[in-house]
């Protein structure tokens, strides 16, 4: 008997039903795909950010070490430790060796740009790793350097290979500053030694990059006498931000509170796993980048949630708009089935299976909309489509029935109001 009235009601009016199922839908769909983007576009969206620099650095422990005798800092003094180049595959084998997108090892240099016989100006040439395979057990094709964490660069010209002998890439401000171009050759003077090397690209960075002079790594250790020697790691890691549990002392956390802490990707954590897979070494976290990602990965779930609420309750009105109509139309059925001494929670289940069923169709409608906008969204920033969720189905669902329901609620209270006898009377 109930399901005949259901589908006799929902004929009735079968133009305001679609509309209904339509705001349902695009409610649901929306909603659905943001919330796709969230859940799937995280790492995405850490890993672009990833590409404007590193969040981590590891340098030998001598290098940290405090010293300040009568309120002089001698510091500097002690800044002459190494680390080993062939514990480098270790940052890989760490818990968190996945979330760590790319590392880069330094060895920076004081030498002299010979200009002219009497003319020597002192740079800093570093050696490090521009394109460098590095094959892992778990990930055999994983390649490193420059060019994967600091993918921001502007170079006019050619990057380095790591194999090549006699070539550098130079600083936009220091190419300026000497009138120095990609094709030129250029003397330096390295430990008493005087050596030539080919520009091939001219860096830009907005940053101190643009003073410097970059090599390849095996030459630079070369040079300084240093073989398999490095000065410091640049690590980009992918993180969770940081909250006042993960800011809390470490010696101060109980047992589960530590490794709850530990099992987590905060920067603070995976920079401590850092420190004991690199012997002599300590770890220090860039805390602009890493507060600064925090804070933008934060914002950015903001405002896709807001914006899912705010598309949540427009579909509600539409809802409520549709269903307001469908009772007032119907107000001389309401009082037919109260005269004839109907409870009201039979009565609104008319209503709410007929809204349970549009929200079940706005709710499939929704999920293959909500995928197509997740795919657009994601082709846009980071060109690549989304795959498929399983969870957008439910969610989907979950979503337009609790749309259809909650615009149901206003409607069904003004028709709990109708007094039979003068609706009956009207009819």
């Amino acid at each position: 008997m109930l399901f005949r009235i259901l589908r006799e009601s929902f004929i009735r009016g079968k133009r305001r039903k679609i509309i209904a199922v339509t705001a349902i839908a695009l409610g649901a769909g929306i909603a659905t795909g943001l919330f796709s983007v969230a859940v799937n576009s995280g790492d995405k969206i850490n890993r672009e950010l990833k590409r404007y620099g590193a969040n981590l650095i590891v340098l030998p422990q001598e290098d940290t070490l405090p010293l300040e005798i009568a309120g002089v800092d001698y510091s500097a003094l002690l800044s002459n430790g190494y680390l080993d180049e062939s514990h480098l595959p270790r940052i890989k084998e760490t818990f968190w060796r996945h979330n760590i997108v790319g590392f880069v090892p330094e060895l920076p240099s004081r030498v002299a740009l010979i200009l002219s016989p009497s003319n020597r100006q002192p740079v800093t040439l570093i050696g490090t790793w521009f394109d460098r395979a590095l094959p892992l057990k778990e990930q055999p094709d994983f390649r490193t350097g420059l060019r994967h964490v600091v993918s921001y660069w502007q170079v006019n010209g050619e990057w380095i290979n790591d194999t090549a002998q006699r070539e550098v890439m130079i600083g936009g401000e220091l190419a300026r500053r000497f009138n120095l171009n990609v094709g030129d050759s250029l003397a330096l003077a390295i430990n008493q030694h005087h050596e030539r090397f080919l520009i091939r690209g001219l860096v830009t960075t907005g940053g101190a990059e643009e003073q410097q002079l970059f090599a390849s790594l095996p030459v630079v250790q070369q040079l300084l006498d240093q073989p398999g020697k490095i000065k410091k790691i640049l690590v980009s890691a992918l993180t969770n931000p940081e909250d006042d549990f993960a800011r809390q002392p470490v010696e101060q956390m109980t047992r589960e509170e530590y490794d709850r802490w530990y099992c987590t990707p905060y920067v603070s954590a995976i920079a401590l796993q850092l420190r004991e897979a690199i012997p002599g070494a300590e770890t220090r976290v860039v805390r602009q980048v890493a507060e600064g990602e925090g804070a933008l990965l934060r914002k950015t779930s903001l405002l896709m949630f807001l914006i899912a609420l705010a598309i949540f309750c427009t579909s509600i009105l539409g809802v409520t708009s549709t269903m307001t109509t469908t009772v007032l139309e119907r107000r001389k059925e309401v009082g037919l089935f109260r005269a004839l001494g109907a409870e009201m929670h039979q009565i609104s289940s008319v209503f709410l299976g007929e809204a349970l069923v549009m929200g079940l169709l706005g709710g499939l409608a929704g999920c293959g909309l909500g995928h197509l906008i997740a795919r657009q969204i994601s082709l846009q920033l980071f060109g690549a489509p989304l795959q498929y969720n399983p969870l957008s189905l439910p969610v989907a669902v979950v979503i337009a029935i609790l749309i259809a329901m909650l615009g149901s609620v206003l409607p069904l209270r003004k028709a709990f109001k109708f007094d039979p006898i003068v609706t009956l009377h009207s009819a």
